[in-house]
């Protein structure tokens, strides 16, 4: 229509005042943002959601909608069975829950947890018409109760529980109280325990698995972990000791010790 033209021409004006191809980048990226702004819905067209509908977000558009990041969600369809009852730990906008959901399918579970009030909404309208997922608004942590999440306005994923740094970048936001819960406390809620755990949490693995004590130790999940930082690597590593898991890399093939080399992400399964 004319009012999207004149957007267009608008970006068009402002693009071609730099030079070069900082030009050229700022004007893909605006006409990205055009076709596919932050809030409205869009249909996948390649891979296999292809047709599902979702709410355009940062880390959920163009590349999501596409499918350009496919290999990145390799895992959830080769690791995940029909029938797995997951919790994915760090759903964020339902980027790996959508993948976990088509993977169980209709017989299994997806529990995604997710902190942040926006982030939640946008996540479980994504999901809404996938009964096998349950929305969870809560951080999953070490300790039952409320807890202080920073989150970072400028790279949302990375915003994490208790602040701090990743990859040695310092957040730069807004602290905002979340509930945060134990996985432990699975049983008090009513849920199955979890067959496959997913747990990407921008340096807080460590603390989600002393919170799964007892699921890691008796139930003992199948795990899929991305780590972010050597402190993180270095508590995954003893979770991992301690319950007698095996760490495979996507990159590197077996982890014999986590402390040896750094490797992300790792499946981990019981011996």
């Amino acid at each position: 229509d004319r009012a999207r033209w004149r957007q267009v021409a608008k970006i068009w004006l402002k693009a071609v005042k730099v030079p070069g191809r900082r030009a050229v980048g700022r004007l893909h990226q605006a006409l990205i943002r055009l076709a596919y702004p932050h809030g409205a819905r869009r249909r996948i067209r390649r891979g296999p959601l292809r047709g599902r509908t979702i709410v355009i977000g940062l880390n959920m558009g163009v590349s999501y909608i596409w499918n350009l990041d496919g290999p990145n969600w390799a895992w959830a369809h080769n690791l995940v069975r029909p029938g797995d009852v997951v919790y994915d730990v760090g759903a964020h906008l339902g980027e790996s829950t959508l993948h976990l959901a088509t993977s169980v399918g209709p017989t299994g579970k997806v529990f995604a947890f997710e902190p942040v009030p926006h982030s939640f909404r946008t996540m479980s309208a994504n999901v809404a018409s996938l009964p096998q997922v349950v929305p969870v608004e809560a951080a999953a942590s070490d300790q039952d109760g409320t807890g202080e999440f920073v989150v970072d306005a400028s790279q949302a994923p990375l915003s994490r529980l208790g602040g701090g740094k990743t990859w040695d970048l310092p957040l730069q936001g807004s602290s905002i109280s979340v509930k945060v819960m134990r996985l432990d406390s699975y049983r008090d809620r009513g849920w199955p325990p979890p067959t496959f755990l997913k747990v990407d949490v921008e340096g807080g693995a460590g603390a989600v698995l002393a919170g799964a004590e007892e699921l890691l130790s008796t139930h003992r999940p199948r795990l899929f972990v991305e780590l972010h930082d050597r402190a993180e690597q270095a508590a995954v590593r003893e979770a991992l000791l301690r319950h007698r898991y095996r760490a495979t890399s996507a990159k590197n093939g077996t982890v014999e010790d986590l402390q040896e080399r750094w490797a992300s992400p790792v499946y981990c399964e019981p011996l």
